[in-house]
């Protein structure tokens, strides 16, 4: 596995990935031995929220959660208003859109297998995959499509 891809790995997964060294270019299409270690998952804390109720566009997190995927756990950013508060009073200003932020982050999908010749025993590989998260939300300006000039009607 590249180093690239293992700091992935431990960095937006909060995986430890086990393998000896000098192996890197074999790896492809073998097995790595994955563990796992729950006290490094990102969780959202209080500053998340804090920074989410002082944006001029608010937001608010959604859970998704897939037994089948690693991390099981991720949420997403929903965005509490439509257009963008104020600076003065905090009502909503239509004259800015809020939008939502993306990042596309990597999972693990786990696939059960059953071992030949064993009717009890469960073996599991794990397919590498990404999805695509909203982290936050931003004010933008509303995107104006110009439209041709009207032949005359005379």
């Amino acid at each position: 596995m590249p180093l690239v891809m293992r700091a992935l790995l431990v960095l937006v997964l909060g995986l430890t990935v086990s393998m000896k060294s000098g192996q890197g270019a074999r790896l492809r299409g073998a097995s790595v031995r994955l563990d796992l270690d729950p006290s490094v998952m990102p969780q959202i804390g209080r500053a998340a929220s804090t920074i989410a109720n002082m944006s001029l566009s608010p937001w608010t997190y959604r859970e998704s959660r897939v037994e089948s995927r690693l991390p099981r756990q991720i949420f997403h950013a929903v965005c509490l208003t439509s257009g963008c508060l104020s600076l003065q009073g905090g009502a909503e200003n239509a004259g800015l859109e809020a939008k939502p932020i993306y990042h596309q982050v990597l999972v693990l999908h786990k696939i059960s297998k059953q071992r030949p010749g064993t009717r009890r025993r469960k073996w599991y590989s794990l397919r590498l995959g990404t999805e695509v998260i909203s982290v936050g939300c931003t004010c933008v300006r509303p995107s104006v499509v110009p439209q041709p000039p009207r032949a005359a009607l005379f």
